[in-house]
């Protein structure tokens, strides 16, 4: 389901805002990897984040013409949030997935759930139209569109998430999961 649409690339992960590619992304991590805290950035303001995922919401709704599920005010988590588009929405029938980050802006997204394919066999499933509508959402609201292949890798940072919680780590759950 690679493609154009009028011009525009409609992958998911092509190069381009909002999409973070990897070389960038490696670094944000990094940078945003502080000891302080684990949950949240040094001056996080949960109002504001709440506000734009509040927004990011509403716009993924009109976008896809249907009311999407969402979980949110996740504790213990470096997350914030959760939105699920539902298949009924979606040119392949299969839901998308879109977790927010405490960190950044950082978004991802996924065809079912996190974790469960390559950026690339998402590309694939993705419907052309759902990731440009995913896509034009997030820009317009600031977000980076983060790719989850780098964020399965072992998490590699000299931050809180290692030494409270030993080897085994990735970096999705740094700045995406349960803690």
């Amino acid at each position: 389901m690679l493609g154009q649409a009028g011009g525009v690339l409609t992958r998911l992960h092509a190069p381009g805002p909002p999409h973070v590619e990897v070389p960038r992304l490696r670094a944000l991590l990094h940078a945003l990897d502080e000891h302080e805290h684990l949950q949240y950035p040094t001056g996080f303001d949960a109002g504001a984040l709440s506000a734009r995922f509040e927004q990011l919401v509403q716009q993924l709704q009109v976008a896809f013409a249907h009311r999407c599920q969402v979980e949110r005010d996740f504790q213990d988590a470096s997350h914030h949030g959760l939105i699920r588009v539902p298949a009924p929405a979606t040119g392949t029938g299969q839901q998308l997935v879109l977790v927010v980050s405490n960190f950044a802006d950082m978004v991802v997204c996924a065809v079912g759930n996190t974790g469960v394919r390559s950026d690339a066999q998402t590309d694939e499933l993705i419907d052309p139209r759902d990731a440009a509508r995913v896509r034009a959402v997030l820009a317009r609201l600031g977000y980076l569109l983060v790719p989850e292949d780098p964020l399965w890798q072992a998490y590699d940072g000299s931050g809180p998430l290692s030494a409270r919680y030993g080897d085994g780590r990735t970096w999705y759950e740094r700045y995406f999961a349960h803690l």
